[in-house]
């Protein structure tokens, strides 16, 4: 019997607009806790701006944040694994990409840090607006990361491009650099961490805490940052709406995000 859900949230758990969670989706979440079964968030956002998915589904009982780079306990209110970059790696990525048109998003200790002046390089028509306004509310803008941040670790790294020349550019960039795990989850952005901070490693890392093997983990997920803890889980699961790559490795493919394609795959299941 599965013992432990693992879920995305943008393109999964939440329904087309980011930001709610459905009814039927709810239902299944509660179906599944009721039996016994652990809930975990999987998300590339930080703690601070998850938002009120745990509120709308608190049977959650753990969260993987930044993709990877931490998991907290909600249940025990604190972080139970980490792997973080540390300040003198990222020092020179924030000065080099403050040099470019784009704005970046900076996770560290649960927090989102952002430089006032870039929310200019954000295309809004990419992203629902609700959207938007929660990661604006849970940011905290300042004149400059990098004295803001000094000497602290670093979870994350989320890049928004402009444009399309910049977005190559950087990406050039950034696939030169060794240490890192560089991928996406929303057109026009790249994402990045520590090369051994994955969904994966810190659903292993929570498993590994919890005593639970992989053979009795599920997890759903859409983006190609979603593939390490799809394929670590006996029941790997790729929403319809899925990228090719999680159709492929995952063991099933349920229905889109739209579709409550997270109840149809725990009903499977349970």
């Amino acid at each position: 019997m599965v013992k432990l859900i693992a879920l995305d949230m943008d393109g999964t758990l939440m329904s087309p607009d980011h930001v709610t969670v459905s009814e039927e989706n709810r239902k299944a979440l509660k179906e599944a806790h009721d039996k016994g079964i652990k809930i975990s968030i999987a998300t590339g956002r930080t703690l601070s701006i998850i938002g009120n998915v745990c509120e709308q589904v608190p049977e959650t009982d753990y969260i993987i944040f930044s993709n990877g780079a931490g998991v907290y306990d909600r249940r025990e209110n604190k972080v139970i694994y980490v792997n973080p970059m540390k300040w003198e790696f990222c020092e020179p990525i924030i000065r080099y990409l403050d040099s470019n048109p784009l704005m970046t998003e900076i996770y560290c200790d649960g927090k989102s840090y952002m430089r006032s002046d870039s929310v200019k390089y954000l295309d809004p028509k990419l992203y629902p607006e609700e959207f938007l306004d929660m990661i604006i509310k849970g940011t905290n803008f300042c004149g400059d990361v990098c004295d803001e941040l000094k000497g602290k670790d670093i979870e994350k790294f989320t890049i928004h491009f402009g444009d399309a020349a910049t977005l190559m550019k950087v990406k050039n960039y950034l696939e030169n650099l060794e240490g890192i795990a560089l991928t996406a989850s929303f057109e026009a952005s790249l994402e990045f961490t520590a090369a051994s901070a994955d969904k994966g490693n810190a659903l292993e890392g929570m498993c590994r805490i919890l005593g639970i093997d992989a053979s009795k983990c599920a997890a759903f997920g859409d983006a190609d940052n979603d593939l390490p803890m799809i394929e670590f889980s006996g029941y790997g699961f790729a929403m319809g709406n899925a990228t090719e790559n999680v159709k492929k490795a995952a063991k099933y493919v349920t229905k889109t995000n739209g579709e409550d394609g997270v109840a149809a795959g725990i009903r499977n299941i349970i």
